[in-house]
């Protein structure tokens, strides 16, 4: 897994290593030392929860730090439920009228749509 997630991180694409929550800790934990001890490549988490209270400056600074961890061949370690998480919140801010925070989060969506690489680990 951490050779895939290195040579899959070129700068270009964002990698997302997908794990269940059961065993987040264990693979972050096992990613961080290979791949940031070894290889010298950044390894970060984004939690997100729908109850989470956002304004337009907290989701662009966001945007901003994943183009940043993207150019620097970092790889993101997500658990499925914080996906969904940020794209529901998006969904609620559009049905409350939340329109600046609604347009930043699908700018948010967009990015990680447009140059994500998913890495999913089940195992």
């Amino acid at each position: 897994l951490p050779i895939i997630a290195a040579e899959l991180a070129d700068g270009e694409a964002l990698v997302r290593v997908v794990v269940l929550t059961s065993i987040f800790n264990t693979n972050f934990n096992q990613l961080a030392f290979k791949l940031g001890g070894l290889l010298n490549r950044e390894v970060m988490t984004l939690p997100f929860r729908r109850d989470m209270l956002l304004e337009e400056k907290h989701i662009e600074s966001m945007r901003s730090m994943l183009k940043k961890f993207q150019a620097s061949h970092g790889v993101l370690v997500m658990v499925r439920e914080h996906m969904l998480s940020m794209q529901l919140k998006y969904l609620e801010s559009c049905h409350k009228g939340k329109t600046a925070v609604a347009q930043q989060l699908k700018q948010l969506l967009d990015l990680i749509r447009d140059s994500a690489r998913d890495i999913i680990d089940e195992a």
